[in-house]
């Protein structure tokens, strides 16, 4: 009889045990499709030549790892490109974007659907293909198309595998520095920005 009890007591233990232990791995990578909206959505929005850039398809991978159950340090690293808005050349000169935006995000829930908040330090190298394109530059870096900022956002993980799942957020961004502007534009401290990814996590 004391050995029954001890069982039920040691499998009522384990059962009881918080869900996130089942899905809880401490580090992953991801791999991710997203956008960066630049001039296409914030030129249109002030109706201003702030970017002079059309928003960019990116592609991207990063790492992430737990600083506990709800709390994560998240590192990405993403690849743009498009064209210029408004050139002299007849198909826009191409140009690409590096960005870098480690961070961290905070889950609501320890189940297998998990919202979260998160808020990133952001850089944005754009990455010019001609010699001196009609595009912001940042005068408190030499005038060289380099950007700091914040982003902060939101969205949501599905974990669909006990160390595999899906994401998708959306964020705002800002990047700030006294700009020498595109022809036409203001000359502002602060560029607005935003972002989107839908990315494939693998825990480890």
């Amino acid at each position: 009889m004391r050995r029954f009890l001890l069982l039920v007591t040691v499998a009522t233990a384990l059962f009881a045990a918080p869900t996130e232990a089942q899905f809880f791995r401490n580090q992953g990578v991801a791999f991710s499709a997203g956008w960066l909206g630049l001039g296409t959505t914030w030129d249109q929005a002030f109706k201003s030549q702030l970017w002079n850039i059309h928003d960019q398809p990116t592609l991207g991978a990063g790492y992430f790892t737990a600083l506990g159950y709800n709390l994560w340090f998240d590192s990405q690293v993403s690849l743009g490109g498009s064209t210029v808005r408004v050139t002299s050349e007849k198909n826009g000169e191409p140009i690409f974007s590096l960005g870098v935006s480690p961070g961290v995000r905070y889950n609501f829930l320890e189940e297998r659907f998990r919202p979260f908040v998160g808020a990133h330090l952001h850089y944005l190298q754009i990455i010019p293909t001609t010699a001196a394109p009609d595009i912001p530059r940042n005068t408190f870096l030499g005038l060289a198309p380099f950007w700091v900022g914040a982003r902060v956002g939101a969205g949501a993980e599905y974990i669909f595998a006990d160390e595999q799942s899906f994401l998708i957020e959306a964020n705002m961004a800002g990047f700030v520095g006294a700009n020498a502007p595109p022809t036409g534009g203001p000359a502002t401290f602060v560029l607005p920005a935003s972002t989107a990814r839908l990315a494939y996590l693998v825990y480890f």
